[in-house]
C-alpha cells in the first residue's frame, strides 16, 4: 500500500463543549446545517496571535506506520480547530511544530528538550510508552503538558501532567485473555518487547489469563533494537514443542506483543511447521497495521495461523466519520484507532485553553479532565480516569484475509466477553 505524503485539507467540523462553568464564554446555537457544529460562538479576551504546540511522533522507526496516520489526524484537527477559532473570533490560532522521535526514547527526549528550549510547553505525544517514560521527568520538571495518543503501559498510569487518550494495558491484558479463552486456549507463549510496554503487557496478560484458569509461559523476551529473530524463532519453536507433547495444537497459542518488527519475526517463524500449526494473537500496535500486510511472507503466515489482534474502539459518530473519511482518502485504508486519539487530543487542548483563557500548562492540566468529560470527539465520549488516561473501552478485533485486515469481532468491556467472531 502506497501512502501519499501530503496533508489534506479538512471539511469544517467542530466538536461540542457544554460545560456549566462560567469562564467568560457566550453560548448560542449556530443555525448551521452541520449537526456536529459547536454551540459556542464567542469567547472573551484571552490568548492572542499564534500558539505553537509540539507534535512529537515516530515518522520513522518501529511504529512509523501509526505515526503517519497520527500526523495526518493532528493536521486535520489543526485545520478544523483553527477554522472554529476563526468562526468564534477567538483572536488566536494553533501552529504545529512537528518533530520525529524516530520511535527512539533517547531521540524523543532530545525532541522534547528542543521544544522546551523554544518555549513550547504544550505537546501532543510522545507515542510509545518507552518514549513517554524517558521524557516524563524532564517534561514534569520543566512545566510541560503532554497528551499521548497511544502510550498504554500501566506503569505510566500516574497522576501527573501527562494525559493519554487510550486505555492502559490492564484492559488490553483482559482483552487478550478473553480472546484466548474464547478460542479454547489453555496455554499461551508470549513473544514480547523487553521495554516498559512489553514487560507491563506481559504482566497484565498473565494475571488476567491465569485468573481464568489458563497458563501463560514466561515466553520469549527480545530486545527492542532487534531486527533479526532467527534465534528467537528457534527458541520459540522448541518451547512450543514442549507444550504440544502435552496438549493438542488447538489449545495452544502464541501472543505477539510487538511493534512493526513483528514483520521480521513472522518471516523468521514461517519455515517452522510447528509455529504454523497454532493460533497467533497480537496487540494494539499491530492491529490494522498496513506494513504487516505489505510483506508477502508475513501476510501468508498471519493468514495461516489465523492471526487476531485488538485495538481499542472509537465510537462511530459524525466526528468519527469525518476523520475516517478524510484520512482514508489520503491513506487508502481506514486509519488506526490512535489517529482518532490524535485528532481529539488537539481539540481537548484547544477547548481547555478556551476554558481557562490561557495557554498556561498548569491551568490547562486542571481544566482538561472536566473539559474532556463534556466533550464528545471522534472517539465518542471522552472520560478520563484519575491517572488522566482514557477510561474503560470496548476493543475491535481484526484478522487478515486475502491480504487485507478484516473485522473479526468485538470485546465488550462491560461483559469482558468477545462478541461474534468468524474464525
Amino acid at each position: 500500500m502506497q501512502r501519499s505524503a501530503g496533508m489534506m485539507g479538512a471539511v469544517g467540523l467542530a466538536a461540542g463543549l457544554s460545560i456549566g462553568l462560567s469562564i467568560g464564554f457566550s453560548y448560542m446555537t449556530t443555525g448551521a446545517d452541520d449537526p456536529a457544529a459547536p454551540e459556542q460562538l464567542t469567547a472573551s479576551t484571552g490568548p492572542s496571535g499564534t500558539i505553537d504546540i509540539g507534535l512529537v511522533l515516530p515518522a520513522t522507526g518501529d511504529v512509523s506506520w501509526h505515526g503517519y496516520d497520527n500526523g495526518l489526524a493532528a493536521q486535520l484537527a489543526l485545520e478544523d480547530f483553527n477554522r472554529y477559532l476563526d468562526k468564534i473570533d477567538a483572536g488566536w490560532e494553533f501552529n504545529l511544530v512537528v518533530e520525529d522521535s524516530q520511535s527512539d526514547p533517547v531521540v524523543a527526549l532530545e525532541k522534547i528538550q528542543s521544544l522546551n528550549s523554544k518555549g513550547i510547553k504544550l505537546v501532543l505525544g510522545t507515542e510509545t510508552s518507552a518514549e513517554l517514560r524517558n521524557v516524563r521527568n524532564y517534561a514534569e520538571s520543566n512545566g510541560m503538558l503532554l497528551i499521548s495518543p497511544s502510550s498504554s503501559s500501566s506503569a505510566l498510569s500516574i497522576d501527573d501532567r501527562i494525559f493519554r487518550l487510550v486505555p492502559d494495558d490492564t484492559q488490553q491484558g483482559r482483552v487478550t485473555a478473553s480472546l484466548l479463552e474464547s478460542r479454547g486456549i489453555t496455554a499461551a507463549i508470549p513473544v514480547y518487547r523487553g521495554d516498559v510496554w512489553g514487560d507491563g503487557l506481559y504482566k497484565t496478560t498473565k494475571g488476567s489469563f491465569e485468573s481464568r484458569g489458563g497458563t501463560l509461559d514466561e515466553g520469549i523476551r527480545y530486545s527492542p533494537e532487534s531486527a533479526v529473530f532467527s534465534t528467537e524463532a528457534h527458541l520459540l519453536n522448541e518451547r512450543l514443542g514442549e507444550y504440544l507433547q502435552e496438549r493438542p495444537a488447538s489449545e495452544v497459542a502464541i501472543v505477539m506483543m510487538g511493534f512493526e518488527e513483528a514483520v521480521h519475526f513472522f518471516n523468521a517463524a514461517s519455515p517452522y511447521d510447528g509455529l504454523s500449526s497454532v493460533l497467533w494473537t497480537g496487540t494494539d500496535a499491530l492491529t490494522n497495521n498496513g506494513l504487516l500486510v505489505e510483506d508477502p511472507i508475513a501476510t501468508a503466515f498471519m493468514e495461516e495461523v489465523g492471526f487476531v489482534s485488538a485495538q481499542f474502539a472509537a465510537s462511530q459518530n459524525d466526528r468519527y466519520e469525518h476523520v475516517k473519511k478524510e484520512l482514508t482518502s489520503q491513506i487508502g485504508s481506514s486509519p488506526n484507532s490512535f489517529a482518532y486519539s490524535s485528532y481529539d487530543s488537539l481539540w481537548l487542548l484547544g477547548m481547555s485553553i478556551l476554558q481557562v483563557q490561557s495557554a498556561d500548562p498548569e491551568l490547562i492540566s486542571v481544566a482538561l479532565p472536566t473539559v474532556a468529560r463534556h466533550h464528545s470527539g471522534s472517539l465518542g465520549p471522552i472520560i478520563l480516569n484519575d491517572a488522566g488516561d482514557l477510561a474503560a473501552s470496548d476493543y475491535e478485533l481484526y484478522t487478515v484475509r486475502g491480504g487485507e485486515w478484516v473485522a473479526y469481532g468485538m470485546y465488550k468491556a462491560d461483559t469482558e466477553k468477545i462478541n461474534s467472531g468468524t474464525l
